[in-house]
């Protein structure tokens, strides 16, 4: 099972060098130590929804390239083989014996095996014959290879096509870049709940050895009947009271880790440590430069809007123009072979070629065209209406972010006096205890008090480094590049 493990990391780790991730390092320990932008990088480079959207806009380019194509030459080469089950039968009510033997045929025109078919023909010209029977003619086996050559020569549709798919190509490449926005933010939100977590489980288990000690200090001083046993109670129902909160705070660092890792797009079984801890962001919070405007023009969601609407645009224009003309060349080459038999080195081949254009021009559709383009028109006021909504909800978001992160700054400076007067507090209530000025009932509301204090500070930062994290999904980048 060991060895397993060690596999599964070194396997890793050598992908995340193939792919130049080089902050992330791993200990003779087996452990991968991954800080922040670590996390961030592997997330970019690893996970399938990044990927995908990579993906389409790859699939996007081809189709840019296909529309392109459409204005070229299309060639075919066909080649077709059919048989005869009843040959065709042509009737003529006209008397054309004149040409078939009824008239005067000098018989040294014509070979013995051609006046022959002309005798035959001259009889069944001539009105004495029964032209109900008609004449079959063709042969059993007919062989067909053909070129066939189609150039577009003026189809707008075709121009349009080709500015749709540049749009296209552009909305998959911002689409690509939004979710690369919201996986970052995802990141970020999951890496500060690690830390949260984390700082959390180990404030209560420091607190659980405390209180440790201070019950088997109050256990001694009751065996010397210094305290009640009271006081052995309360100071022991404390005690067990920190344990859930421990379960929990760990429960939440384990859902927190399983979290980032499969952002990550790594191995849930990958042993990794988080490099950092919510206090080291504290100097970093007050230094950063928070945008006071509400600049949205790095928006992704308003960005695609605008996407969309050049798209509709597009749409329009082309149901305008299919009451246009069109006009296109084509260019047919044929060789036919007619026989009853598969001596293929006997065959004739007879050429057979046709050049020639084609112009069409649309006349009546039974409105088909008049109501699709008021589709499009009104497909075009709807994506104004949502674009100036959805602009107006971000304003309102970013407004709230900024003012979220203003409060968790005053936050986090009132929570950190507040620990410092709730540890000195703690302090002077234990030696009160100790002297027999205080109880146990005021010593158990300092060490609360305490607790309190640093779970305070802690959510204050966090609360700080989630609502900045909104606040960069929201503006579309990193808020410490305007640094």
């Amino acid at each position: 099972m060991r060895a397993t493990k060690i596999g599964i990391v070194v396997m890793t780790i050598c992908g995340l060098l193939r792919l130049s991730v080089t902050t992330a390092q791993e200990t003779d320990d087996g452990i991968l130590r991954v800080d922040l932008e670590t996390a961030v990088q592997i997330a970019l480079s690893e996970n399938p929804l990044v990927k995908v959207a990579d993906m389409e806009v790859a699939k996007k380019d081809y189709a840019k390239k296909s529309a392109y194509g459409a204005l070229l030459p299309q060639i075919d080469l066909i080649g077709q083989y059919q048989y005869t089950l009843k040959r065709q039968t042509m009737y003529m009510d006209t008397d054309m014996s004149s040409l078939f033997g009824g008239g005067s045929v000098d018989p040294s025109q014509f070979t013995p095996e051609e006046l022959e078919i002309v005798e035959v023909f001259g009889k069944m010209m001539t009105p004495s014959s029964d032209a109900s029977e008609g004449i079959q003619f063709g042969r059993k086996n007919m062989w067909t290879g053909t070129v066939n050559v189609s150039l577009p020569l003026v189809v707008p549709s075709l121009w349009k096509n080709i500015q749709m798919s540049k749009v296209d190509l552009e909305m998959a490449v911002e689409q690509s870049r939004s979710s690369k926005i919201d996986l970052t933010h995802q990141v970020k939100k999951a890496f500060y709940s690690i830390l949260l977590a984390r700082d959390s489980y180990d404030l209560f288990r420091e607190t659980y050895t405390t209180d440790s000690l201070n019950l088997v200090n109050i256990k001694n001083k009751f065996e010397q009947g210094i305290v009640a046993e009271y006081d052995v109670i309360t100071a022991d129902v404390r005690l067990k009271s920190i344990i859930p909160n421990i379960l929990q705070s760990e429960s939440m660092l384990k859902i927190a880790e399983l979290q980032l890792k499969m952002l990550m797009g790594i191995d849930s079984e990958l042993p990794v440590e988080i490099v950092g801890s919510l206090s080291d962001y504290e100097k970093w919070m007050f230094e950063a430069i928070v945008p006071s405007d509400n600049n949205l023009s790095e928006n992704s969601d308003l960005r695609q809007f605008d996407l969309q609407a050049d798209q509709a645009n597009i749409a329009l224009e082309l149901q305008k123009i299919q009451r246009l003309p069109t006009l296109t060349s084509s260019f047919n080459y044929s060789y036919i072979s007619q026989n009853n038999d598969f001596k293929f080195n006997t065959y004739r081949w007879d050429p057979y070629s046709v050049v020639g254009v084609t112009l069409s021009i649309p006349i009546f559709s039974g409105g088909q065209r008049h109501h699709n383009i008021k589709q499009s028109e009104i497909q075009l006021l709807q994506l104004q209406e949502q674009r100036h909504n959805l602009k107006r909800s971000l304003q309102l978001s970013v407004r709230n972010n900024v003012e979220l992160i203003n409060k968790s700054i005053e936050q986090v400076v009132a929570a950190e006096s507040s620990v410092q007067q709730a540890k000195k507090g703690y302090e002077i209530t234990q030696k009160r205890y100790e002297t027999g000025a205080g109880t146990i009932v005021d010593l158990n509301a300092a060490a609360l008090a305490v607790t309190n204090a640093e779970l305070q500070y802690r959510n204050a930062i966090y609360d700080y480094l989630a609502s900045r994290a909104d606040l960069e999904k929201t503006l579309g980048y990193d808020i410490n590049t305007i640094n």
